[in-house]
Protein backbone atom coordinates (compact mmCIF):
# COMPACT_ATOMS: atom_id res chain seq x y z
CA UNK A 1 0.00 0.00 0.00
CA UNK A 2 1.37 3.43 -1.08
CA UNK A 3 2.45 5.93 1.76
CA UNK A 4 -0.08 8.77 1.75
CA UNK A 5 2.15 11.90 0.16
CA UNK A 6 3.45 14.39 3.24
CA UNK A 7 1.52 17.80 3.85
CA UNK A 8 2.88 20.78 1.77
CA UNK A 9 2.78 24.04 3.34
CA UNK A 10 1.86 26.96 0.60
CA UNK A 11 0.99 30.40 0.64
CA UNK A 12 -2.22 31.57 -0.98
CA UNK A 13 -3.94 34.64 -1.80
CA UNK A 14 -7.66 35.23 -1.75
CA UNK A 15 -9.17 36.77 -5.31
CA UNK A 16 -12.45 36.98 -3.97
CA UNK A 17 -13.69 39.11 -1.11
CA UNK A 18 -15.32 36.91 1.72
CA UNK A 19 -17.12 38.72 5.03
CA UNK A 20 -19.60 36.80 7.07
CA UNK A 21 -21.91 39.65 7.01
CA UNK A 22 -23.17 39.37 3.11
CA UNK A 23 -21.27 36.31 2.08
CA UNK A 24 -23.75 32.98 1.60
CA UNK A 25 -22.96 29.74 2.78
CA UNK A 26 -22.05 27.82 -0.45
CA UNK A 27 -20.67 30.46 -2.22
CA UNK A 28 -17.38 30.21 -4.50
CA UNK A 29 -13.89 31.46 -3.79
CA UNK A 30 -10.66 30.87 -5.59
CA UNK A 31 -7.25 32.24 -3.72
CA UNK A 32 -3.95 31.97 -6.35
CA UNK A 33 -0.77 30.00 -4.94
CA UNK A 34 1.98 32.16 -4.39
CA UNK A 35 4.36 29.62 -3.14
CA UNK A 36 6.39 28.59 -6.67
CA UNK A 37 5.68 25.07 -7.20
CA UNK A 38 7.52 22.36 -9.18
CA UNK A 39 6.54 19.52 -10.48
CA UNK A 40 7.73 16.51 -12.30
CA UNK A 41 7.77 18.67 -15.98
CA UNK A 42 9.43 21.60 -13.53
CA UNK A 43 7.45 24.69 -11.90
CA UNK A 44 4.11 24.82 -12.25
CA UNK A 45 3.08 27.30 -14.74
CA UNK A 46 1.83 31.27 -13.42
CA UNK A 47 -2.16 31.61 -12.64
CA UNK A 48 -2.38 28.49 -10.79
CA UNK A 49 -5.35 28.96 -8.27
CA UNK A 50 -6.91 26.94 -5.37
CA UNK A 51 -10.81 27.12 -5.72
CA UNK A 52 -13.09 26.37 -2.87
CA UNK A 53 -16.52 26.84 -1.10
CA UNK A 54 -17.79 28.46 2.03
CA UNK A 55 -18.66 25.30 3.79
CA UNK A 56 -20.44 26.93 7.68
CA UNK A 57 -20.75 30.67 8.52
CA UNK A 58 -22.38 32.39 11.63
CA UNK A 59 -22.41 35.92 11.00
CA UNK A 60 -23.33 38.70 14.11
CA UNK A 61 -26.01 40.63 12.34
CA UNK A 62 -27.79 42.47 14.70
CA UNK A 63 -25.84 40.23 17.96
CA UNK A 64 -29.50 38.38 18.64
CA UNK A 65 -28.17 34.71 17.79
CA UNK A 66 -24.47 35.06 18.14
CA UNK A 67 -21.60 36.98 19.40
CA UNK A 68 -18.88 36.51 17.30
CA UNK A 69 -18.72 35.35 13.98
CA UNK A 70 -17.45 32.26 12.36
CA UNK A 71 -16.39 30.64 9.35
CA UNK A 72 -15.13 27.82 7.70
CA UNK A 73 -13.75 27.39 4.34
CA UNK A 74 -13.36 24.44 2.17
CA UNK A 75 -10.44 24.07 -0.55
CA UNK A 76 -11.11 21.10 -3.04
CA UNK A 77 -9.82 22.18 -6.20
CA UNK A 78 -6.24 23.08 -7.83
CA UNK A 79 -6.83 24.98 -11.31
CA UNK A 80 -3.66 25.29 -13.45
CA UNK A 81 -3.26 28.28 -15.87
CA UNK A 82 -3.81 25.60 -18.82
CA UNK A 83 -7.08 25.02 -18.46
CA UNK A 84 -6.51 21.85 -15.98
CA UNK A 85 -8.27 20.67 -12.60
CA UNK A 86 -7.31 18.14 -10.02
CA UNK A 87 -9.19 17.92 -6.71
CA UNK A 88 -6.81 18.51 -3.79
CA UNK A 89 -6.67 17.77 0.00
CA UNK A 90 -6.18 21.24 1.43
CA UNK A 91 -6.54 22.38 5.23
CA UNK A 92 -6.23 25.96 6.52
CA UNK A 93 -3.44 26.10 8.73
CA UNK A 94 -3.45 30.05 9.41
CA UNK A 95 -4.13 32.98 8.42
CA UNK A 96 -1.77 36.46 8.46
CA UNK A 97 -3.16 38.55 10.99
CA UNK A 98 -3.78 38.13 14.60
CA UNK A 99 -7.52 39.47 14.97
CA UNK A 100 -9.10 35.81 14.33
CA UNK A 101 -7.83 32.40 14.87
CA UNK A 102 -8.13 29.03 13.18
CA UNK A 103 -8.94 25.86 15.36
CA UNK A 104 -7.50 22.45 14.38
CA UNK A 105 -10.47 22.25 12.17
CA UNK A 106 -9.46 25.11 9.69
CA UNK A 107 -12.91 26.99 11.51
CA UNK A 108 -12.29 30.99 11.72
CA UNK A 109 -13.28 32.42 14.78
CA UNK A 110 -13.71 36.29 14.89
CA UNK A 111 -13.23 38.11 18.09
CA UNK A 112 -15.94 39.39 20.31
CA UNK A 113 -16.20 42.85 19.99
CA UNK A 114 -17.18 43.57 23.96
CA UNK A 115 -13.55 42.15 24.58
CA UNK A 116 -11.98 44.95 23.60
CA UNK A 117 -9.68 47.49 25.71
CA UNK A 118 -12.64 50.52 23.68
CA UNK A 119 -15.49 48.71 25.01
CA UNK A 120 -14.57 47.90 28.17
CA UNK A 121 -13.65 51.67 28.57
CA UNK A 122 -16.82 52.49 26.75
CA UNK A 123 -18.97 50.35 29.82
CA UNK A 124 -17.53 52.24 32.13
CA UNK A 125 -18.43 55.19 30.85
CA UNK A 126 -22.03 53.82 30.54
CA UNK A 127 -22.24 53.22 34.09
CA UNK A 128 -21.05 56.58 35.14
CA UNK A 129 -24.07 57.94 32.83
CA UNK A 130 -26.28 55.74 34.56
CA UNK A 131 -25.66 57.76 38.24
CA UNK A 132 -25.74 60.65 36.27
CA UNK A 133 -28.45 61.40 33.47
CA UNK A 134 -28.10 64.37 32.57
CA UNK A 135 -23.89 63.21 31.70
CA UNK A 136 -25.93 60.86 29.05
CA UNK A 137 -24.54 62.96 26.10
CA UNK A 138 -21.38 64.82 27.09
CA UNK A 139 -20.29 60.91 28.09
CA UNK A 140 -21.47 59.71 25.28
CA UNK A 141 -20.22 62.66 22.80
CA UNK A 142 -16.38 61.89 24.19
CA UNK A 143 -15.96 58.25 23.88
CA UNK A 144 -17.75 58.60 20.06
CA UNK A 145 -15.03 60.64 19.44
CA UNK A 146 -12.38 58.46 21.44
CA UNK A 147 -12.71 54.91 20.44
CA UNK A 148 -14.76 53.23 18.00
CA UNK A 149 -17.01 50.30 18.52
CA UNK A 150 -15.00 47.28 16.67
CA UNK A 151 -16.66 45.45 14.23
CA UNK A 152 -17.42 41.63 14.98
CA UNK A 153 -17.52 40.21 11.22
CA UNK A 154 -14.75 38.61 9.61
CA UNK A 155 -13.74 40.64 6.30
CA UNK A 156 -11.08 39.60 4.23
CA UNK A 157 -10.47 41.62 1.23
CA UNK A 158 -8.71 40.62 -2.15
CA UNK A 159 -5.30 39.64 -1.35
CA UNK A 160 -5.83 38.20 2.25
CA UNK A 161 -2.55 36.01 2.62
CA UNK A 162 -3.63 32.00 3.84
CA UNK A 163 -1.81 29.36 4.69
CA UNK A 164 -2.93 26.21 4.14
CA UNK A 165 -1.20 22.27 4.43
CA UNK A 166 -2.05 20.52 0.99
CA UNK A 167 -2.05 17.37 -0.36
CA UNK A 168 -1.63 17.38 -4.37
CA UNK A 169 -3.15 14.26 -6.03
CA UNK A 170 -1.28 11.85 -7.23
CA UNK A 171 -1.95 12.40 -10.88
CA UNK A 172 0.13 15.42 -10.76
CA UNK A 173 3.07 13.71 -9.60
CA UNK A 174 5.76 15.11 -7.12
CA UNK A 175 5.13 18.13 -5.89
CA UNK A 176 7.57 20.44 -4.04
CA UNK A 177 8.35 24.50 -3.42
CA UNK A 178 10.77 25.64 -5.98
CA UNK A 179 13.90 27.16 -4.67
CA UNK A 180 14.96 30.94 -6.00
CA UNK A 181 17.27 30.57 -8.89
CA UNK A 182 20.89 31.43 -7.43
CA UNK A 183 23.44 34.04 -8.78
CA UNK A 184 25.95 32.91 -11.28
CA UNK A 185 28.87 34.06 -9.59
CA UNK A 186 32.56 34.06 -10.68
CA UNK A 187 35.14 33.27 -7.97
CA UNK A 188 35.71 36.92 -8.05
CA UNK A 189 32.45 37.83 -7.64
CA UNK A 190 31.63 35.57 -4.77
CA UNK A 191 34.49 36.72 -2.95
CA UNK A 192 33.75 40.12 -3.33
CA UNK A 193 30.41 39.44 -2.06
CA UNK A 194 31.68 37.42 0.82
CA UNK A 195 33.63 40.31 2.03
CA UNK A 196 30.72 42.57 1.63
CA UNK A 197 28.51 40.42 4.09
CA UNK A 198 31.84 40.07 6.76
CA UNK A 199 31.75 43.93 6.98
CA UNK A 200 27.50 43.74 7.60
CA UNK A 201 26.82 44.89 10.66
CA UNK A 202 25.36 41.89 12.22
CA UNK A 203 22.63 44.05 14.12
CA UNK A 204 20.86 47.15 13.78
CA UNK A 205 20.98 49.62 17.09
CA UNK A 206 18.34 51.27 19.05
CA UNK A 207 18.55 55.26 18.49
CA UNK A 208 18.05 56.23 22.20
CA UNK A 209 19.85 53.54 23.97
CA UNK A 210 22.52 51.42 22.64
CA UNK A 211 21.32 47.96 22.40
CA UNK A 212 21.18 45.71 19.43
CA UNK A 213 17.33 45.37 18.25
CA UNK A 214 17.07 43.30 15.29
CA UNK A 215 19.08 40.84 13.26
CA UNK A 216 20.11 42.32 9.67
CA UNK A 217 19.39 39.49 7.61
CA UNK A 218 18.72 40.72 4.03
CA UNK A 219 20.72 42.67 1.22
CA UNK A 220 19.19 43.93 -1.97
CA UNK A 221 21.21 44.45 -5.64
CA UNK A 222 19.29 47.23 -8.14
CA UNK A 223 18.23 50.42 -7.93
CA UNK A 224 15.79 52.26 -5.48
CA UNK A 225 13.12 52.14 -8.19
CA UNK A 226 13.17 48.86 -8.83
CA UNK A 227 13.44 48.28 -5.45
CA UNK A 228 10.26 50.46 -4.59
CA UNK A 229 8.48 49.14 -7.56
CA UNK A 230 8.91 45.01 -6.43
CA UNK A 231 7.64 46.29 -2.87
CA UNK A 232 4.79 47.73 -3.75
CA UNK A 233 3.78 44.82 -6.04
CA UNK A 234 3.92 42.51 -3.27
CA UNK A 235 1.46 44.79 -1.00
CA UNK A 236 4.26 46.29 1.13
CA UNK A 237 3.53 49.80 2.38
CA UNK A 238 5.74 53.05 4.38
CA UNK A 239 5.90 54.27 7.67
CA UNK A 240 4.62 57.35 8.85
CA UNK A 241 6.25 59.49 11.23
CA UNK A 242 6.94 58.98 14.58
CA UNK A 243 4.76 61.79 16.40
CA UNK A 244 2.14 62.35 19.20
CA UNK A 245 -0.64 61.94 16.79
CA UNK A 246 0.57 58.89 14.89
CA UNK A 247 0.93 57.51 18.68
CA UNK A 248 -2.52 57.97 19.25
CA UNK A 249 -3.46 56.11 15.87
CA UNK A 250 -1.56 53.11 17.22
CA UNK A 251 -3.16 53.73 20.47
CA UNK A 252 -6.92 53.69 18.75
CA UNK A 253 -5.91 50.77 16.56
CA UNK A 254 -4.39 47.90 19.60
CA UNK A 255 -8.02 49.24 21.77
CA UNK A 256 -10.09 49.16 18.89
CA UNK A 257 -7.95 45.99 17.54
CA UNK A 258 -7.99 47.51 13.59
CA UNK A 259 -5.59 47.85 11.51
CA UNK A 260 -2.80 50.56 11.17
CA UNK A 261 -1.49 49.87 7.38
CA UNK A 262 1.37 52.54 7.77
CA UNK A 263 1.93 53.00 11.26
CA UNK A 264 4.79 54.57 12.50
CA UNK A 265 7.83 52.41 13.60
CA UNK A 266 10.73 53.08 15.71
CA UNK A 267 14.00 54.38 14.46
CA UNK A 268 16.97 51.97 14.33
CA UNK A 269 20.50 52.81 13.27
CA UNK A 270 23.05 50.66 10.77
CA UNK A 271 26.78 51.90 10.85
CA UNK A 272 25.18 55.15 12.71
CA UNK A 273 22.99 55.82 9.75
CA UNK A 274 19.18 56.30 10.38
CA UNK A 275 17.40 53.51 7.73
CA UNK A 276 16.43 54.88 4.03
CA UNK A 277 13.15 53.19 4.02
CA UNK A 278 10.69 51.68 5.83
CA UNK A 279 8.34 49.07 5.08
CA UNK A 280 5.69 47.11 6.49
CA UNK A 281 2.56 44.85 5.70
CA UNK A 282 -0.21 44.10 7.64
CA UNK A 283 -4.13 42.35 6.83
CA UNK A 284 -6.87 43.32 9.36
CA UNK A 285 -5.07 44.15 13.21
CA UNK A 286 -2.28 46.22 13.97
CA UNK A 287 -0.67 43.38 17.05
CA UNK A 288 0.71 41.55 14.01
CA UNK A 289 2.82 42.96 11.00
CA UNK A 290 5.69 41.99 9.02
CA UNK A 291 7.92 45.08 8.75
CA UNK A 292 11.66 46.02 7.67
CA UNK A 293 14.04 48.69 7.78
CA UNK A 294 16.35 49.45 4.35
CA UNK A 295 19.61 51.80 4.92
CA UNK A 296 21.53 52.36 1.71
CA UNK A 297 24.96 51.19 1.60
CA UNK A 298 28.13 53.10 0.24
CA UNK A 299 29.16 51.47 -1.92
CA UNK A 300 28.15 48.90 -5.07
CA UNK A 301 28.41 45.34 -6.39
CA UNK A 302 28.68 44.68 -9.92
CA UNK A 303 28.38 48.12 -10.54
CA UNK A 304 24.79 48.61 -8.91
CA UNK A 305 23.73 49.85 -6.11
CA UNK A 306 23.42 48.03 -2.25
CA UNK A 307 20.91 47.99 0.31
CA UNK A 308 21.22 46.55 3.68
CA UNK A 309 18.22 45.40 5.77
CA UNK A 310 16.41 44.08 8.96
CA UNK A 311 13.30 42.51 8.59
CA UNK A 312 10.77 40.99 11.40
CA UNK A 313 7.47 39.94 12.17
CA UNK A 314 5.82 41.55 15.18
CA UNK A 315 3.49 39.14 17.01
CA UNK A 316 1.83 41.01 19.78
CA UNK A 317 2.03 43.97 21.45
CA UNK A 318 3.06 44.74 25.05
CA UNK A 319 3.99 47.66 27.25
CA UNK A 320 7.51 48.67 27.70
CA UNK A 321 9.01 50.66 30.12
CA UNK A 322 12.19 50.90 28.34
CA UNK A 323 11.01 52.66 26.29
CA UNK A 324 8.02 53.66 27.44
CA UNK A 325 4.89 52.94 26.10
CA UNK A 326 3.53 50.09 23.85
CA UNK A 327 5.65 47.95 21.79
CA UNK A 328 5.91 45.41 20.03
CA UNK A 329 6.90 41.43 20.13
CA UNK A 330 8.33 39.69 17.51
CA UNK A 331 9.03 36.03 15.59
CA UNK A 332 12.12 34.81 17.43
CA UNK A 333 12.93 32.51 14.28
CA UNK A 334 13.47 35.43 12.15
CA UNK A 335 14.85 33.80 9.26
CA UNK A 336 10.93 32.65 8.91
CA UNK A 337 10.73 36.70 7.77
CA UNK A 338 13.77 36.72 6.41
CA UNK A 339 12.62 34.47 3.65
CA UNK A 340 8.46 35.36 4.22
CA UNK A 341 10.44 38.73 2.20
CA UNK A 342 12.37 36.63 -0.50
CA UNK A 343 9.21 34.87 -1.49
CA UNK A 344 6.87 37.61 -1.60
CA UNK A 345 9.37 39.50 -4.10
CA UNK A 346 9.91 36.36 -5.96
CA UNK A 347 6.52 36.38 -6.30
CA UNK A 348 6.27 39.98 -8.12
CA UNK A 349 8.60 38.37 -10.76
CA UNK A 350 11.18 41.32 -9.91
CA UNK A 351 13.72 38.97 -8.69
CA UNK A 352 16.41 37.90 -11.13
CA UNK A 353 18.37 35.31 -8.61
CA UNK A 354 18.74 35.11 -4.70
CA UNK A 355 21.86 33.72 -3.16
CA UNK A 356 22.41 32.67 0.53
CA UNK A 357 26.25 33.96 1.95
CA UNK A 358 26.74 32.43 5.42
CA UNK A 359 28.10 35.20 8.05
CA UNK A 360 31.11 34.61 10.33
CA UNK A 361 30.14 33.55 13.59
CA UNK A 362 32.04 35.70 16.00
CA UNK A 363 30.05 39.10 14.57
CA UNK A 364 26.96 37.72 16.48
CA UNK A 365 28.23 37.52 19.80
CA UNK A 366 27.91 41.55 19.89
CA UNK A 367 24.32 41.21 20.72
CA UNK A 368 24.05 37.39 21.51
CA UNK A 369 23.33 38.35 25.14
CA UNK A 370 20.60 40.71 24.85
CA UNK A 371 18.72 39.18 22.02
CA UNK A 372 19.67 35.85 23.12
CA UNK A 373 15.36 34.60 22.02
CA UNK A 374 16.31 35.03 18.57
CA UNK A 375 16.95 32.26 16.54
CA UNK A 376 19.07 32.62 13.37
CA UNK A 377 20.95 30.34 10.22
CA UNK A 378 23.40 33.66 10.60
CA UNK A 379 22.73 34.14 7.09
CA UNK A 380 21.95 36.74 4.34
CA UNK A 381 20.04 36.76 1.50
CA UNK A 382 21.37 38.85 -1.25
CA UNK A 383 18.54 39.87 -3.62
CA UNK A 384 19.38 40.77 -7.03
CA UNK A 385 16.30 42.83 -8.75
CA UNK A 386 15.43 43.56 -12.21
CA UNK A 387 14.30 46.54 -13.90
CA UNK A 388 10.96 45.37 -12.32
CA UNK A 389 8.99 47.49 -15.01
CA UNK A 390 6.16 44.84 -15.30
CA UNK A 391 5.62 43.49 -12.01
CA UNK A 392 2.68 40.60 -11.66
CA UNK A 393 -0.45 42.19 -10.61
CA UNK A 394 -0.37 43.24 -6.89
CA UNK A 395 -3.31 40.85 -5.14
CA UNK A 396 -2.89 43.54 -1.47
CA UNK A 397 -5.40 46.46 -1.16
CA UNK A 398 -8.53 45.62 -3.32
CA UNK A 399 -11.92 47.31 -2.06
CA UNK A 400 -13.41 46.20 1.22
CA UNK A 401 -16.14 43.67 1.52
CA UNK A 402 -19.65 44.85 1.93
CA UNK A 403 -20.06 46.03 5.75
CA UNK A 404 -23.56 46.78 7.31
CA UNK A 405 -25.11 50.44 7.91
CA UNK A 406 -25.17 52.56 10.50
CA UNK A 407 -28.69 51.74 11.77
CA UNK A 408 -27.30 48.27 11.95
CA UNK A 409 -24.38 48.96 13.60
CA UNK A 410 -25.95 51.15 16.12
CA UNK A 411 -28.17 48.10 16.96
CA UNK A 412 -25.58 45.33 16.94
CA UNK A 413 -24.17 47.29 19.43
CA UNK A 414 -26.35 48.19 22.16
CA UNK A 415 -27.72 44.22 21.81
CA UNK A 416 -23.86 43.04 22.32
CA UNK A 417 -23.24 45.58 25.28
CA UNK A 418 -26.33 44.57 26.82
CA UNK A 419 -25.36 41.10 26.45
CA UNK A 420 -21.85 41.41 28.07
CA UNK A 421 -23.44 43.05 30.62
CA UNK A 422 -25.96 40.73 31.73
CA UNK A 423 -23.72 37.98 30.85
CA UNK A 424 -19.99 39.08 32.46
CA UNK A 425 -20.51 41.82 34.70
CA UNK A 426 -20.71 39.55 37.68
CA UNK A 427 -17.80 38.18 40.42
CA UNK A 428 -18.12 34.83 39.17
CA UNK A 429 -17.12 36.08 35.39
CA UNK A 430 -13.94 38.20 36.79
CA UNK A 431 -13.27 35.82 38.94
CA UNK A 432 -13.11 33.34 35.93
CA UNK A 433 -11.92 35.72 33.28
CA UNK A 434 -8.82 36.70 35.86
CA UNK A 435 -7.83 33.03 35.77
CA UNK A 436 -8.00 32.74 31.92
CA UNK A 437 -5.75 35.75 31.21
CA UNK A 438 -3.34 33.90 34.42
CA UNK A 439 -3.10 30.83 32.61
CA UNK A 440 -2.60 32.53 29.41
CA UNK A 441 0.02 34.71 30.30
CA UNK A 442 1.90 32.07 31.92
CA UNK A 443 1.12 29.53 29.21
CA UNK A 444 2.72 32.76 26.46
CA UNK A 445 5.94 32.97 29.59
CA UNK A 446 6.15 29.05 28.80
CA UNK A 447 6.40 29.21 25.54
CA UNK A 448 8.97 31.93 25.35
CA UNK A 449 10.97 30.39 27.52
CA UNK A 450 11.02 27.30 25.42
CA UNK A 451 11.58 29.35 22.47
CA UNK A 452 14.43 30.63 23.54
CA UNK A 453 15.84 28.00 25.05
CA UNK A 454 15.63 26.17 21.72
CA UNK A 455 17.02 29.65 20.00
CA UNK A 456 20.31 29.17 22.04
CA UNK A 457 20.55 25.26 21.96
CA UNK A 458 20.72 25.86 17.96
CA UNK A 459 23.43 28.96 18.45
CA UNK A 460 25.25 26.80 20.50
CA UNK A 461 24.84 24.25 17.52
CA UNK A 462 25.54 26.27 14.80
CA UNK A 463 28.65 27.71 16.40
CA UNK A 464 30.08 24.11 16.80
CA UNK A 465 29.68 23.44 13.49
CA UNK A 466 31.38 26.51 12.31
CA UNK A 467 34.29 26.37 14.84
CA UNK A 468 34.06 22.20 13.25
CA UNK A 469 34.35 24.00 9.76
CA UNK A 470 37.41 26.18 10.78
CA UNK A 471 39.47 23.59 12.43
CA UNK A 472 39.35 21.67 9.38
CA UNK A 473 40.60 23.98 7.39
CA UNK A 474 43.14 25.28 9.42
Amino acid sequence: MAAEPAALRIETRLLTPITTYSTRTGSTFEAAVTTPLCGPVGQLPEGTVIRGSVAHLHRVGLGFLHETASLRLEFSTVHLADGRDYPLDAHLESIDNARERVDSHGTIHGERATSTLSNRFSERLAFLAMGHPMAVLPLFAIESSMFHFPDPEIHYRRGTEFNLEVRFPEAMGEISACEAAPMDLSMDDQMELDRIVEELPYWSYSKRQRQPIDLVNLMFVGPQESLLRAFNAAGWTGSLPNSMRNGMGAIRAIVESHEFSDAPMRTLMLDGQEPTLRLQKSLNTFEMRHHMRIWARDEEWRGRQLWASAATQDIGTTFSIHPFGFTHQIQVEVDRERDKVVSDLVYTGCVDSVTYVQRPEMLRESGFIYRRGVSSDARVAVVSLNACEQPRLDLVGGPEPDGPRGLVKFVRRVTLTARNHFLRDNWYWRGADAARIAFVRLRDWDRQSRQESRARQREFEIAAKVNVAAAGTN
